[in-house]
């Protein structure tokens, strides 16, 4: 095998596919990347089993092979020589890398060992969106699932397809958040589909690192013999397995009225958290007290050993005073994912969800369970 490419774009493509690269995995071959030339294209393919990301980049092809390499060590090699023509020779199970003035060596494992990772070509997709509104989806709901495999339904991002919206969303027992989006072409039939949060993850990342237009777009493809997904993005294929189980019946759980209703200022409401935080972070479950009446809202945290705190900030309120306590960290987490500048917090009583959403958009809402006072 032997071709030649940019560094830059090498380099790019090599840090996009190593992130999903296990550091410690069980199979030796899946610290490696798979390279394969052939034609003008080289091929990257990395996986761990749960996630696959397959890539092209365009490359001057001198002998066609397919080889694997240590992924880590290839990209911060590739990471660290100048932007400058990249030369690749594979020659008796070592691969050498090379440009004016560098040059290594890496000793290879042969591709015969290297899990499949299904690739889409020809196949019809399932739908297209734009790839701005699904990055704004996935930030919006993927910190409200589980990190945890007690309940494994609860560590995915459910989506939800109809003729003309797609909903995303997570939640860990404790809080939810949920995204609708229009789409211009859905599906005849509803689809119901868990993926793995750490896929979306990656997908809102591969995103953001190759978006260069606001009308870019990324499809779906459903593999539904292999129960997986792919998301398509320009040059990139991200596969991912879907996650067996039924997802909890949530919609029960989100109330349709408030007895109390706040709208207030995101980054007040955050900075008084912050200073709130500061007792809170000693306190069990992280709790804090929202006093809500007289057109503000009070934060307030004690411990016996520590002290107390107060902050308070203006809101605009509609119906019944209220005191309820959350979790700072569930609060911190909302206000750091959800983007919007503005927040409307409603609840009806201090066992119930408090629902938080963003002014303008009716189209998301979260919630956190209350903590006891």
């Amino acid at each position: 095998m032997q071709f030649s490419c940019n560094q830059d774009t090498f380099s790019k493509y090599l840090n996009i596919v190593s992130r999903i690269v296990n550091s410690k995995p069980g199979l030796p071959i899946l610290n490696n990347v798979l390279v394969s030339a052939s034609k003008s294209k080289v091929k990257l393919i990395a996986t761990d089993l749960e996630i696959g990301i397959n890539t092209w980049i365009g490359a001057e092809v001198q002998g066609e092979g397919t080889v694997t390499i240590p992924a880590k060590h290839l990209a911060e090699y590739i990471n660290s020589i100048p932007s400058e023509k990249v030369d690749v020779v594979l020659k008796n199970n070592v691969l050498s890398v090379s440009t004016v003035n560098n040059n290594a060596d890496f000793h290879t494992m042969p591709s015969d060992d290297f899990p499949n990772v299904v690739t889409v070509d020809g196949e019809s997709s399932l739908l297209e969106m734009k790839a701005t509104e699904l990055v704004k989806a996935i930030n919006r709901v993927a910190f409200a699932a589980a990190s945890d495999d007690v309940k494994p339904v609860l560590t995915g991002i459910r989506i939800e397809i109809d003729k003309s919206t797609i909903s995303f969303v997570a939640a860990d027992g404790l809080r939810l958040s949920k995204q609708t989006l229009k789409i211009k072409q859905g599906v005849d039939e509803p689809v119901n589909l868990l993926v793995p949060v750490k896929a979306m993850q990656e997908l809102s990342h591969v995103v953001n690192e190759m978006s260069e237009d606001k009308d870019d777009m990324v499809s779906i493809f459903l593999i539904e013999d292999r129960n997986q997904i792919v998301f398509r993005f320009k040059d990139i294929d991200l596969v991912s397995r879907l996650i067996d189980g039924q997802y909890p019946e949530y919609r029960a759980i989100i109330p349709t009225g408030y007895k109390t209703k706040s709208v207030v200022s995101k980054s007040d409401m955050s900075n008084s958290l912050k200073v709130t935080n500061i007792i809170a972070r000693s306190v069990l479950g992280n709790k804090v007290i929202l006093d809500v009446k007289d057109n503000s809202i009070t934060l307030s945290a004690s411990q016996n050993d520590v002290g107390s705190n107060t902050s308070v900030f203006s809101a605009n309120i509609e119906g019944e005073d209220l005191k309820i306590a959350f979790s700072a960290r569930f609060l911190n987490d909302m206000l750091n994912n959800i983007g919007g500048d503005t927040i409307v917090f409603e609840a009806t009583e201090p066992v119930k969800p408090g629902v938080f959403k963003i002014e303008g958009d009716d189209d998301f809402i979260h919630l956190i369970m209350p903590m006891m006072l």
